[in-house]
């Protein structure tokens, strides 16, 4: 029997039941919980973020078991939800010898012992002796309090072949360009404040993500990518062969910006290098970043088969079915989406309902959807030039 102390409480997320810090004893003067106040690190607006990963290991590994490391694991929420929704065993590990207490007992409570062990390591060294102990890992799941950067190669060394590595970023000031020297710093990009900001960051990250493991020969190529709330997050399949990395790296290359007409366009590096001077001078560049897609079709279309048969067992993801559904659509189109109210505004008109604008689109022979990125965001392949043209018609 766990003893349940007067200053706990147990919280239920999915088909889990931790304890925790009472959450009532650690809010801001805003009435606000902040959890990296609480003795252990408990995030609950990071639920949907553990409810995409459960729908993406459960569709990915089709029901059958797989071995995952978590090396930053806090309580322990996001783990034993891998063992209870989506067939996973392996390790649930954290620095903190607070929270590894909280993640032992929650495991007790959740009686998974047979199926996930709580470890107490830096998460480099468990991840690098993991690897040197020959253990195969499917799935490491990289869930940080700001930037991955630091995880990355010691995740790159120790995933098996073909395995998952799903990676989660919160420093979007920096990826978005509200911090450019820190931008720079942490993924050696040069970024711009443009109307398509939170779609650029995510392709910084991925770009420096990408960048980092093909050093090591792994090719990492992105599952599914999203934006979403206060977080960046990624799930890519690492492919380790030095020819693979190669052919990857041909993914990265950098965006060519007017900040007066908002045209964007995206450019690899060897255009770029040939590119005259006069073509670039009234232009910003931006990058190296990702300028592939940002999801594979197959795995959208999986995750939505298995949201279809499972919705009603799981009825706490219908929102995940909502993102999935979106990203299906949008991601079609590769070029990154409008804020259509500025493109309107730069044209001194005024500006009508999104959807009204999206159906103008496709009624020309175009297709376009709205971005879970923004909500006056536009996706389309219709050329600029045409764009601006539909746009004077209003």
């Amino acid at each position: 029997m766990i003893k349940i102390h007067e200053w706990e409480k147990i919280i239920t997320e999915g088909k889990a039941k931790i304890i925790v810090p009472d959450p009532e004893l650690f809010k801001r003067p805003d009435g606000v919980y902040e959890p990296a106040w609480a003795p252990v690190f408990y995030n609950p607006r990071a639920a949907f973020n553990r409810d995409v990963a459960m729908v993406f290991t459960a569709s990915y590994f089709k029901g059958k078991e797989y071995f995952f490391v978590e090396p930053l694991a806090g309580c322990g929420i996001r783990s034993i939800r891998y063992v209870l929704e989506s067939c996973g065993i392996g390790i649930a590990n954290d620095i903190d010898p607070i929270a590894y207490y909280y993640m032992t007992r929650n495991i007790e409570l959740n009686r998974v012992q047979d199926k996930l062990r709580a470890f107490n390591s830096e998460a480099n060294t468990l991840l690098n002796s993991l690897r040197n102990e020959g253990l195969i890992i499917n799935y490491i799941d990289i869930d940080p309090y700001g930037t991955p950067i630091p995880f990355i190669d010691s995740a790159t060394y120790a995933i098996a072949k073909h395995g998952v590595i799903a990676v989660t970023a919160t420093d979007t000031g920096p990826l978005n360009c509200s911090h450019p020297n820190v931008c720079y710093r942490r993924y050696n990009a040069i970024c711009y404040k443009t109307d398509f900001s939170k779609e650029a960051g995510l392709r910084i990250l991925i770009g420096a993500l990408v960048r980092r493991a093909t050093s090591h020969d792994v090719g990492l190529r992105p599952l599914l990518a999203y934006y979403h709330d206060y977080y960046y997050r990624v799930f890519f399949l690492a492919l380790k062969s030095a020819k693979t990395a190669d052919s990857i790296l041909s993914n990265i290359g950098y965006i060519l910006y007017d900040k007066d007409t908002f045209e964007r366009t995206f450019i690899d590096e060897k255009r770029l290098l040939e590119m005259k001077p006069s073509e670039t001078r009234d232009k910003t560049i931006i990058g190296p970043l990702w300028i592939g897609k940002l999801a594979d079709e197959e795995i959208l279309a999986n995750i939505l088969n298995y949201l279809e048969k499972h919705i009603n067992e799981y009825p706490y993801y219908e929102n995940v079915y909502k993102l999935i559904n979106m990203l299906s659509q949008e991601y079609k189109i590769n070029v990154p989406y409008y804020r259509y109210d500025k493109l309107f505004g730069k044209m001194k008109k005024n500006t009508p309902p999104i959807n009204i604008f999206v159906n103008s689109i496709r009624e020309s022979g175009y297709e376009a959807y709205r971005t879970h990125f923004d909500p006056k965001g536009v996706r389309t392949n219709m050329p600029f030039k045409e764009l601006i043209d539909l746009i004077r018609t209003f």
